[in-house]
Formats: C-alpha cells, structure tokens, sequence
C-alpha cells in the first residue's frame, strides 16, 4: 500500500479497491487529489486547496465588485490560467472583493485606483506592479460585461524592480566546488543550471519525464511543453545520486519538494559555501541564457529551451552576456579578404 505524508493529506480505498486521496484543510473545504502523489495534477491540486475559498455567490448585488469578482473567478479567462497564476490573482482580487466588494464597479474613479495601487508600492512596489496588472484584468472584464466603459486601473506606471543576480562563471564554480557531485545540492544546482527552468518546474520534474536523452517539461507559467536535450554534465549529477521517490530532487526521505523548500535549501548551500545572498536560484536560469547567448545561440534556440515566448523576455534575461565573448564571436563569422587586399 502507497505510503505518503503531507500536511492535511488524507487517503483511503473506495469501494472498488482503488486508493484515493483528500485534502482536509481545516478552514477549506476538502478538495480531492487526481492522479498518482507527487504529480504535478496533484501538487497543483494540493496547493490550491491551502487557497481560501471565494466568497458565495449573493453575498453582493448585481453590478458590484464583489459580483465583478465572482463572475471573473468563472470567466474562461480566469480558469485558463495556471494554477500558480490563479494563485496569485485570488491573493489579490480576494481581498478586494472582502475591503470594497460592496461598491458598484461604475462607481471606481481613476484617482481611488492610482491611490490603492500607490498605497500598496509604499512598501511592497513587486505586490504594487501585481495587483495593477490584475486590477487592470479585472476591469477589462468589466467592461466586456458592459459595466462601464473605461479601465480605471490603465497606464498606472510601474515601480522599477531590481533584478536577480545573473551567478558568474566564478561563482558556479565556487558552489561546484564546495557540493560535489552525488550530494543533493549538487544535483539540484544541476538541474537548475542545465535546463535554465524555474524553481517551481525543477522541482516537479519526475523520473518519468526522462525519454530517450531528453527531460520532457510543461512549465507551470506558461504550459508551454519542452523537451530539454540532457547536457552530459547533468546527466552524470543525475545517474550520481540515488534514485528516491518519484520527483528527480526530493527530501532526503524521496518526498516530492515545493518549490519554496526547493529554493531554500539552493540558497543555503550557495551561502555555506561562502557565496553572497545575491546567489539564488533564480538567477541559475539567467546564467543558463547568459551561456547560451555567449555561445552563440539565436534567440530562438534560447527560446526554445527557456519556453519564453517574447524577444523582450529573452533580452532581458541575456543582459549579462560577455560583451568581450560575443564581439570575439561576432568577428569571427566576417569572412578574411582574399590577397589582402
């Protein structure tokens, strides 16, 4: 019998004999869990379910924001998002629809929107920059519903961010060094680093998505599907570590990680191993673009392996190509002139 331990995770056989799992959240209502643990239908079931539930429809009258809300969670252009996407639109729009669900739609001026948006960026501008962007979303609906006729949430500009450190050739080499090969960190450096994909991806990779020399990825941002070539430095990490559980990298008990935990425990070795806190994750899949481009890679064939889906995207994750490297290279592909003359 299938043995597994999560929090609120519940499981028992029907009737039929097959094994079916719960989640029993305390404050939620249970939400069943499809398909094998681990998976991503699972985990994408499993961390919705720790997602309050929406407010019950009546609770606000027709034309009011809560209502607005309602409808929105139920419009194709919500649930076509990801789950990890309707995530962060309901932190968002939930406690909206909870501080001013009964005002009318129509009655939102510019000013108010620019005022929450602004009130937010004191001192969360990333929270600030989501919240319009969604806000924005929400009264596009609106407007398609005939609710008024305008977006008050339009042409607010944006907090400038930072942005996560791209590692260095030195600083690769210094995590390399300090996490030998077989040992977990190693391993999920690895992974990071030679598929150029995002934590939350990484970690829900499965021993089942490797197929003739190649990992097969649907990324959870996009649901774009890739199949990633297995780089032969990756390939050894992998066959170094023992096989645990079903996920590629897991606890040290084999249990599936979150993408969080996965993070975590990257960001703790790059500290052990006497790096700056700048080292993140993250920045493991701008190094990953970094190389390709200084390799001479088209945009293409960088899109192709990080699953962006716009020259912008990949512009900005490759701002930290080697100039020096890229003119060497540039240079190169000019013919010499014959007789020299």
């Amino acid at each position: 019998m299938t043995s597994i331990r999560m929090q609120y995770v519940k499981q028992y056989r029907d009737r039929t004999g097959k094994l079916r799992y719960y989640l029993r959240h305390p404050k939620n209502p249970s939400v069943p869990l499809p398909g094998p643990p681990g998976s991503r239908q699972f985990m994408a079931a499993y961390e919705a379910g720790f997602v309050a539930p929406k407010a019950k429809k009546g609770k606000h009258g027709d034309g009011t924001i809560g209502a607005l809300v309602i409808g929105f969670y139920q419009s194709s252009g919500f649930k076509n998002l990801a789950p990890s996407s309707q995530q962060r639109y309901r932190l968002v729009l939930d406690k909206f629809a909870q501080k001013d669900g009964h005002r009318l739609v129509r009655d939102m001026p510019r000013r108010v929107a620019i005022s929450i948006i602004e009130e937010i960026g004191e001192t969360a501008p990333g929270m600030a920059n989501l919240s319009a962007s969604v806000m924005r979303r929400l009264f596009a609906y609106a407007i398609g519903k005939e609710l008024r006729k305008d977006n008050p949430f339009s042409g607010i500009e944006p907090y400038r961010l930072g942005s996560h450190h791209t590692w260095s050739e030195a600083e690769i080499a210094t995590y390399r060094a300090a996490w030998p090969i077989g040992t977990r960190e190693r391993l999920a450096f690895d992974l990071l680093l030679y598929t150029g994909q995002r934590v939350g991806d990484v970690a829900a990779m499965r021993r089942s998505d490797l197929r003739n020399g190649v990992i097969h990825v649907t990324t959870e941002k996009t649901g774009a599907e890739l199949d990633i070539p297995l780089h032969p430095d990756l390939l050894r990490s992998i066959k170094a570590c023992a096989a645990q559980g079903l996920t590629l990298i897991g606890s040290p008990h084999g249990r599936p990680m979150s993408a969080k935990a996965l993070s975590a425990m990257v960001t703790r070795a790059a500290l052990a191993a006497g790096l700056s806190k700048k080292c993140v994750p993250h920045g493991l899949r701008k190094s990953a673009m970094r190389r390709l481009a200084e390799y001479g890679s088209t945009s293409k064939e960088i899109a192709s392996m990080s699953g962006h889906r716009s020259l912008k995207e990949i512009e900005r994750y490759t701002d930290a190509a080697d100039q020096a490297h890229l003119a060497r290279s540039a240079v190169a592909r000019i013919p010499e002139e014959q007789n020299g003359t």
